[in-house]
C-alpha cells in the first residue's frame, strides 16, 4: 500500500512538472466552455519498476476521446523521435466516443488533443519540434475567437523496449526490490522490466542486504545472484600493552585488535601478554560486550595502575 501511495504522489509530481513546462496554449483553457477526454488504447504495460504509461514498440494504437458537446477536435503528436505530426479529427458529436488511430513512435510522446466549438486549423504544426512552435500555431489559430472557446487535453506516454530479469539468493525466500520497489522472493522471474539501468536489493532478516545496479537489455534475460551474509557489527580492542584477545573463549588474535562478528552479547577475555620481568599487577580481564549491527564496539585497555578493560 506504501509503495502505490508513493507511486501515486511522484506519478502526480511528474504530471505536474510536465504541465508547467507546456506553454499556456497547450494547457486545458480556463472557462473553457466545451472539454474533452483523451485516453490511449490498448493499456500501458504494467512495468516491473512501477513506471506509469510505457508501451512496447511501436506504441498505444489509437487515441479514444469523447467532448461534452459537438465540437471539432485535432489531435497533435510532439513524438521524442521526430517532428510534429497532425491529426485532423473533424466533427465530433457530443457524449460520442471516437477512435483516432495512431502512428508508430519512439522515445517520450506528447499528445495534444485540441477541441473547440469551431473549427482550428492546426496544419501549420506538422513538423515543427518544439512545444513552444506547436503553441504559436493553437495560440494563432484561436485569435479572435471569444475566451473559452477551446481546450487542450494532454497525453502522455513513453515506447521502450522491455527486458527480463532472473533473480536468486543464497537464502530462498529473500525479499526482492527493484530500484526500491517490492517486486518479490528470490527466486524468481521478472518480466516486463524496462530496458536500462535498475537497483536490484535483496534482504533477509539477519543478513546484509545485497543491493547491485544491473543493465537491463531489450528482449535478454538478466541473472542477478545474490550472497547474503550474516549481519556484522566491528569490534576493536585496543591496549597499551600487548596482548591476546579470546571472544567466547575462541582465540581472537593479538592487540590492536579489529574484526567482524555476530550482532548480540558475546563474552571476550583480555590477557596480557607476559612481561619480562613479570608484572604482577597483570590479571585477566573478562568482559560482557553487546555487539550492534553495523556499529563498532571499542574496548581500551590500560595497564596502570592495574590492568583493566573498559568498553566505549
Amino acid at each position: 500500500m506504501k509503495s502505490r501511495v508513493v507511486r501515486l504522489l511522484v506519478g502526480a509530481l511528474l504530471t505536474g512538472l510536465l504541465s508547467a513546462c507546456v506553454p499556456a496554449p497547450l494547457r486545458a483553457q480556463p472557462q473553457a466552455q466545451v472539454q474533452v477526454q483523451a485516453t490511449l488504447t490498448p493499456a500501458p504495460v504494467q512495468a516491473v519498476t512501477g513506471e506509469d504509461g510505457l508501451y512496447r514498440p511501436p506504441g498505444p494504437s489509437a487515441l479514444h476521446l469523447r467532448t461534452d458537446r459537438p465540437a471539432f477536435v485535432t489531435a497533435v503528436l510532439v513524438p521524442q523521435s521526430g517532428g510534429a505530426q497532425v491529426i485532423a479529427v473533424g466533427a465530433v458529436p457530443a457524449g460520442t466516443p471516437v477512435t483516432v488511430a495512431l502512428p508508430g513512435t519512439q522515445g517520450f510522446t506528447q499528445v495534444f488533443t485540441v477541441s473547440s466549438l469551431s473549427p482550428l486549423d492546426l496544419g501549420a504544426a506538422a513538423g515543427v519540434r518544439s512545444l513552444d512552435d506547436v503553441a504559436r500555431v493553437v495560440q494563432a489559430a484561436a485569435a479572435g475567437r471569444p475566451a473559452g472557446s477551446y481546450t487542450v487535453a494532454t497525453t502522455v506516454y513513453r515506447v521502450v523496449n522491455f527486458g527480463t530479469l532472473e533473480v536468486t539468493a543464497s537464502r530462498p525466500g529473500a525479499e526482492v526490490r527493484v530500484n526500491g520497489r517490492r517486486v518479490g522472493s528470490a527466486p524468481l522471474i521478472l518480466r516486463d522490466v524496462p530496458e536500462g539501468q535498475v537497483t536490484v536489493a535483496v534482504a533477509h532478516g539477519g543478513f546484509d542486504t545485497v543491493s547491485q545496479r544491473v543493465s537491463v537489455g531489450p528482449d535478454t534475460t538478466t541473472r542477478v545472484t545474490a550472497q547474503l551474509r550474516p549481519e556484522t557489527g566491528g569490534l576493536r580492542v585496543d591496549s597499551d600493552v600487548p596482548a591476546r584477545v579470546l571472544i567466547e573463549r575462541q582465540e581472537g588474535g593479538i592487540t590492536p585488535l579489529r574484526l567482524r562478528v555476530r550482532p548480540g552479547v558475546i563474552g571476550v577475555n583480555v590477557v596480557p601478554i607476559k612481561t619480562v620481568p613479570p608484572d604482577p599487577a597483570a590479571r585477566t580481564e573478562t568482559l560482557l560486550v553487546r555487539v550492534k549491527v553495523r556499529e563498532d564496539t571499542v574496548i581500551v585497555c590500560r595497564a596502570t595502575p592495574e590492568f583493566t578493560c573498559s568498553v566505549r
